[in-house]
C-alpha cells in the first residue's frame, strides 16, 4: 500500500507519518522542505516541491499511484485536482473557519447557537470573508469530486492545536507572563468562555481514523479533544502544573479582549463532534490535562523558538502597565457601584417577600 502526506512537517505531521507507516503502508511526504523537524521519522519517499502551485503538482505527480493521500498543507483544490485518478483515498485537512460567522448569517440568532452543527452553512459569497470562503469553496470541490466518483474523500476540520511545535501557540502569552514573573492575569468577562482545541497527538488520531474507516468516505469532521476547559480553567491548570498562584482578574469591559489577544476567545465556540463518536468510534488518546503539560513542559524546554512572527500571530500586547491601570479602574467603579447593587438587592428582597406587589 502507497500513501502520499502533502506536507505533514507540522504538529500532527510526524504522528500520522509514523501511524501510516505501522499500518504497513509505504510513505511518500512531499513539502516545500523550508523546515525539517528533528522528530520526522523516516519515510520511504522524502520529496520537496511547491504544494501551492498547480503546474508544479502536474509535473512532479504525472505518473503517481497512491492508495491513500493526505493533503494537510498547500491548496487543497489544486492538490485534489492533480490527484484525481491517481488514488482511491483522498483526506483534506480544513478549518471550521469555512463556517459563516453570525454576524454574516442571515439568522443570527439562530447562528449563534452551540454548538454549531454539522450542517451549519458555510461561506459562498467571496466578498463577505475572501478567507473563509475559500476555505469552504475548496471544502465543496474535494466533496463535488467524492459524489462524481473520482475518488473516496472526506474532509477534517482542524481545531485551534496545542502540543510541541504549534505554530500558533496559544498558551504562550500565558506563559511568557510566568517566564516573566507577571502573576496579574486577565480573562474576559467571567472567564467561562470555550473555543475548539485539539492536542496534536489526538488530532493525528483522527486523521488515521478517518483514513481507516471506509464509513468515513463523503463525510466531514470536526477534529477537536473530547473534552475541554473554559480559558479561565486552562489558566489554573497551567499554574497547577508550574506550581504558580495566578491572580486571575476578570473583566466585565471589551477592552478585556483586546488584552487577552492570543489567549481567550472573544466569544465561545463549540463544534458539533458527533461524527467523531458515530462513525469512527474516537477517543482521546492523550487527555486535557496531560497535553497541557506536556505542551508547558516543551514551551518551557523552547523558549527561544517564540520569536516576533509568533508574537506577531498572536496579537497580545503584553501591557501590563495598562492592565493595571484598567484593573484599578474597574475596581474603584466597582467600590461606586456597590451601593446601588446593594439597594437594588435590599428592593428585590422586599418585592419577593410582597409576591411582586409593592
Amino acid at each position: 500500500m502507497k500513501a502520499l502526506v502533502v506536507g505533514g512537517t507540522g504538529p500532527t505531521g510526524p504522528y500520522i507519518l509514523e501511524g501510516l507507516k505501522e499500518r504497513g503502508y509505504e510513505v511518500t511526504i512531499y513539502h516545500r522542505g523550508l523546515h525539517e523537524p528533528d522528530d520526522l521519522p523516516e519515510v520511504a519517499h522524502h520529496e520537496h516541491g511547491d504544494p501551492f502551485n498547480l503546474d508544479t503538482l502536474k509535473e512532479h505527480f504525472a505518473s503517481a499511484k497512491f492508495d491513500l493521500v493526505i493533503s494537510m498543507y498547500g491548496r487543497l483544490r489544486h492538490v485534489a485536482s492533480v490527484l484525481s485518478g491517481k488514488t482511491e483515498r483522498f483526506v483534506g485537512i480544513g478549518g471550521s473557519a469555512a463556517y459563516i460567522n453570525p454576524q454574516h448569517a442571515e439568522n443570527s440568532i439562530a447562528a449563534q447557537s452551540l454548538p454549531i452543527l454539522m450542517n451549519h452553512p458555510t461561506y459562498g459569497n467571496r466578498d463577505i470573508n475572501p478567507f473563509g470562503f475559500a476555505v469552504a469553496n475548496s471544502e465543496r470541490r474535494l466533496m463535488e469530486m467524492h459524489e462524481r466518483g473520482e475518488f473516496e474523500a472526506s474532509l477534517i476540520r482542524y481545531p485551534t492545536l496545542y502540543g510541541p511545535r504549534t505554530p500558533r501557540q496559544w498558551l504562550w502569552p500565558i506563559m511568557r507572563r510566568y517566564i516573566e514573573g507577571r502573576r496579574r492575569i486577565i480573562v474576559p468577562g467571567d472567564g467561562s468562555h470555550i473555543f475548539p482545541t485539539g492536542y496534536s497527538e489526538n488530532i493525528a488520531e483522527i486523521v488515521l481514523l478517518v483514513s481507516d474507516k471506509k464509513e468515513a468516505a463523503g463525510k466531514i469532521f470536526n477534529a477537536v479533544d473530547s473534552r475541554t476547559h473554559t480559558i479561565k480553567n486552562f489558566i489554573k491548570l497551567v499554574g497547577e502544573i508550574l506550581d504558580y498562584e495566578w491572580e486571575i482578574v476578570e473583566v466585565n469591559h471589551p477592552i478585556g479582549h483586546r488584552l487577552a489577544k492570543g489567549y481567550a476567545p472573544e466569544a465561545s465556540k463549540m463544534l458539533d463532534d458527533t461524527p467523531l463518536k458515530t462513525i469512527l468510534e474516537y477517543k482521546d488518546v492523550v487527555p486535557v490535562e496531560e497535553g497541557i503539560k506536556r505542551t508547558v513542559e516543551w514551551i518551557l524546554n523552547n523558549v527561544g523558538s517564540f520569536d516576533q512572527s509568533i508574537e506577531s500571530l498572536l496579537g497580545n500586547p503584553y501591557a501590563y502597565e495598562l492592565e493595571d491601570l484598567v484593573v484599578e479602574t474597574l475596581a474603584n467603579a466597582d467600590d461606586e457601584l456597590n451601593p446601588l447593587l446593594e439597594r437594588v438587592q435590599n428592593e428585590l428582597v422586599i418585592q419577593e417577600f410582597r409576591g411582586g406587589q409593592y
